[in-house]
């Protein structure tokens, strides 16, 4: 039986106490400042839009979501537009099992969804697990072992990471993907978050797409902070591409046509991000200053700390209104854990710190 959105269960939480007239906050998810949009006239307009997405925005998606990535034979790869990330990930598990490849490994801690797409499109699941005490970096060696023992056909990546905020350096990227081409096993990067990134220098090595065996996976829904509007991007090999979009298809149509006309008319505005780093250093001197374990973010809007007391900390936690996602969701041996989202208002940011900061919440 697929679960309920974990992350979104939290959310109904945390709006039934609201409407219930206490003050709560969610430690776990952003909460984004509104945004002026133009205005469109669906006068001349096909709303049905192209199957495959608007031309436009497909060139939005290899200029910003899949620059730097250098691919030697472009006429050999296809960008499909999907409704959401969500759906370009089922797009690529479901087709990738039709063809016998079964076994999908998550690389952990990671989003607690994939599991659930995985065996929506009839895949067996399969995790890696990384480590704060290594910075969460990848055992290559290790890892091609599991590869070869568990018989992985499909391996799950996300840089940079949520909940982590770490980000694969470019080398290890490389190597990673000559590892999974050698033994013809799908490596699916999902790249959601990659207009946040705070340490380039691990970006300074090109990343050499790999025709065959890479697929990339990204959201113009995080990266414009459009996350209701659905849209997500597949960049992968032509012949990848007619499976992905058939089944898209024939689930979804063609992803909304308003919403990518927002972007394709507001692109400028929607990439401004505000005073990311402001809160990013906000949230690291907070935890620095009560000796909290955690990885510095490369990149994405989360921390993940890691807990002294979990006793304490849920039981404190939500008397004083703060609600959070625990770090079991990302991968069972995280249990010490919970994600921490820092992409709010400064003025909510503050006031969560100040409560925490008050009952001793870390």
């Amino acid at each position: 039986m697929i679960r309920k959105s974990l992350t979104l269960s939290l959310q109904e939480k945390i709006e039934q106490r609201r409407q219930s007239g206490k003050k709560v906050y969610s430690l776990s998810n952003p909460t984004f400042n509104s945004k002026t949009l133009n205005k469109i006239s669906l006068r001349s307009y096909n709303l049905q839009g192209k199957l495959t997405g608007e031309q436009k925005l497909k060139k939005i998606a290899q200029d910003y979501l899949f620059n730097d990535w250098t691919i030697k034979n472009k006429s050999k790869n296809k960008i499909l537009i999907t409704s959401g990330a969500k759906a370009a990930l089922y797009c690529v598990f479901k087709g990738l099992v039709d063809i016998n490849k079964k076994n999908i490994c998550v690389i952990n801690p990671n989003w607690p969804t994939y599991f659930d797409i995985i065996q929506l499109a009839n895949g067996i699941p399969h995790h890696f697990n990384t480590y704060l005490k290594d910075n969460f970096e990848l055992d290559l060696e290790k890892l091609e072992n599991k590869i070869i023992k568990s018989n992985i056909n499909i391996l799950v990546l996300t840089s940079p990471n949520n909940p982590t905020g770490k980000i694969i350096d470019n080398l290890t990227i490389n190597k990673l993907i000559r590892i999974c081409s050698k033994l013809k096993c799908y490596l699916v990067i999902d790249e959601s978050f990659s207009s946040y990134v705070f340490k380039e220098q691990k970006l300074l090595a090109n990343k050499n797409f790999d025709n065959k065996y890479t697929i990339l996976v990204n959201s113009f829904s995080k990266n414009f902070h459009l996350q209701g509007l659905r849209l997500g991007a597949i960049l992968c090999s032509d012949n990848l591409y007619e499976i992905f979009s058939n089944i898209h298809i024939a689930i979804n149509g063609a992803a909304n046509f308003i919403s990518q006309k927002l972007i394709i008319d507001n692109k400028n505005n929607l990439l401004k991000k505000n005073n990311i780093n402001s809160k990013l250093k906000l949230v690291t001197n907070f935890f620095d200053s009560k000796n909290v374990n955690y990885y510095k973010p490369d990149g994405s809007f989360y921390i993940f700390p890691k807990i002294y007391n979990k006793k304490y900390f849920k039981k404190v936690s939500e008397r004083n209104g703060l609600f959070y996602l625990n770090g079991k969701a990302f991968g069972n041996i995280y249990n010490d854990y919970y994600r921490f989202c820092f992409e709010k208002k400064i003025s909510e940011l503050k006031l969560i710190l100040n409560i925490m900061a008050k009952y001793d919440i870390y």
